[in-house]
């Protein structure tokens, strides 16, 4: 029937007089065109980086946190033992630390009211609950119960909804706790990955490229650690495994998506590291031997790359932690060298 009606158009297109089909013609292409979605486009504009007065703070790979409200800056510069603060214009306001013993702090994480959550490694899964001028409001133990969590023992701290997120990178756990410390859940991420892989190796139609990659992935498992955690403003968890080239979402119930492709072009992963999501569901992810940061969509589509080794102003240097701004837009990007931390405006248009 299509074809049908397609012949007829174009002999009727034929048998019209010539200044009547060219102007049919011009109107279908015009309607076609309008018609016709324009791809999403997503751009990165370097800013500046964290200054004083003096001109850029260095540092050499600090955590970073944004304050949700104030869009205030927090930095957990663990080589001079000290936490800066930083206005939503990228000037030191603030800085403290000499009564925090930061030399065994870990990861920096921000609350809703301008309060600081510190981890520190000794005592192990302990965090330190600050106020906005870091003095001390509180210590918290944690103490996770249940099947293997007797050794846990977080490097990464995360706080959204009134929970802390701990995750500890070597056993792939996270354990969710309130602020008092009381156990909320946990999730053991390696035996999950494991599980999954083992059942997907009984897949009886696999082709044996796709078993080999399995049987890979699930050896590498056992001595592969996190590279990277956050936890965005919906409560799903985000995490690396530079040495499996992948990076992984999980919904707060623990169910898990991975992507990710090991190379050298754009939308690679070489050595990645920190990875964080938007409220919009793009999701950013720090490599460090391309030295770029990378965006995907909530599908885990490419959008595009920001950075690249060099020495001009917009480059990048081995960048680890990255923090997101979700008001004004803005990424936040700690690296190497004591080059400090790089302020990278994002658009989605």
């Amino acid at each position: 029937m299509d074809l049908a009606r397609g012949l007829l158009y174009w002999r009727g297109m034929i048998n019209m007089k010539p200044h009547i089909r060219l102007s049919l013609m011009v109107l279908s292409s015009a309607l076609l065109f309008m018609a016709t979605p324009t791809a999403a486009q997503t751009s990165a504009s370097y800013m500046y980086r964290l200054s004083d007065f003096s001109g850029p703070v260095a540092s050499l790979w600090a955590r970073l946190a944004v304050d949700p409200v104030k869009n205030e800056v927090y930095t957990l510069n663990r080589s001079d033992s000290v936490i800066q603060i930083f206005n939503d214009t990228a000037m030191q306001i603030f800085d403290c630390g000499e009564d925090l013993a930061l030399a065994s702090s870990l990861d920096i994480a921000a609350a809703d009211d301008g309060e600081m959550f510190v981890l520190y490694r000794s005592p192990a899964a302990t965090v330190r609950q600050l106020n906005y001028r870091g003095e001390l409001l509180n210590e918290i133990k944690i103490v996770p119960t249940g099947r293997g969590l007797q050794n846990f023992n977080p490097v990464y701290l995360d706080y959204k909804g009134g929970s802390l997120y701990l995750a500890d990178a070597e056993n792939m756990q996270v354990v969710v706790a309130s602020v008092s410390g009381e156990i909320q859940r946990s999730f053991d991420f390696r035996q999950q990955l494991e599980v999954q892989t083992r059942t997907a190796l009984k897949d009886q139609t696999l082709r044996e490229s796709q078993r080999k990659r399995l049987q890979d992935k699930l050896a590498a498992l056992g001595k592969a650690d996190m590279t990277g955690f956050s936890v965005d403003t919906n409560g799903n968890l985000f995490f690396t495994i530079a040495s499996l080239f992948v990076a992984f979402r999980a919904t707060p119930q623990g169910e898990l998506e991975e992507f990710g492709t090991p190379g050298g072009a754009p939308g690679k992963f070489g050595v990645i590291a920190s990875i964080i999501g938007d409220k919009e569901g793009h999701i950013y992810v720090a490599d460090r031997l391309r030295c770029v940061v990378l965006l995907f969509d909530k599908d885990f589509n490419f959008l595009t790359e920001f950075g690249y080794r060099g020495e001009q102003p917009q480059n990048l240097v081995v960048p680890d932690d990255i923090a997101f701004d979700e008001r004004n837009g803005r990424i936040y990007v700690a690296q190497a060298a004591n080059l400090g931390v790089s302020v990278f405006s994002i658009k989605h248009d």
